[in-house]
């Protein structure tokens, strides 16, 4: 009985187990197939227009597209009191990802005061699939 429920514990896990997606056509077919994909971005490894720290975020979009197969659109909105750059400052962060079929990302990142919605700032970062950003599949 041990060895049985050993097994199927190892299987439960195997199975929540995230892909690494490392091309555009992968990441295209998870969204036709209606995964969940989770997005981890390396700020630093990224071109922006604004300094990069040394921080990496992971999200989990709550909205994924894909357009015309050459384009894959996200989008994800969460609340937060500890955004580095705002401190103790309620405030929403909404995230839009796009990658394109080159294997290029973008990811602009608006935040908005959580009490009327105002923007605070909006930045923009440009990465590399694989390089910088990555996605994965559950």
């Amino acid at each position: 009985m041990r060895t049985a429920t050993g097994l199927a514990a190892a299987l439960l896990a195997l199975s929540a187990e995230a892909s690494d997606l490392s091309s555009f056509a992968e990441v295209a077919e998870a969204v036709k197939e209606g995964k969940a994909l989770s997005f981890v971005t390396a700020l630093n490894a990224c071109e922006s227009d604004i300094p990069s720290a040394d921080i990496t975020t992971a999200i989990t979009p709550n909205a994924v597209m894909l357009v015309n197969g050459s384009k894959v659109t996200a989008s994800d909105r969460h609340f937060t009191l500890n955004d580095p750059s705002l401190p103790g400052e309620a405030v929403f962060g909404y995230s839009k990802f796009e990658l394109q079929a080159s294997g290029t990302a973008t990811v602009k990142i608006t935040l908005l005061r959580a009490a009327d919605y105002s923007k605070i700032r909006e930045f923009q970062m440009r990465c590399e699939l694989g390089k910088g950003f990555k996605v994965f599949a559950k």
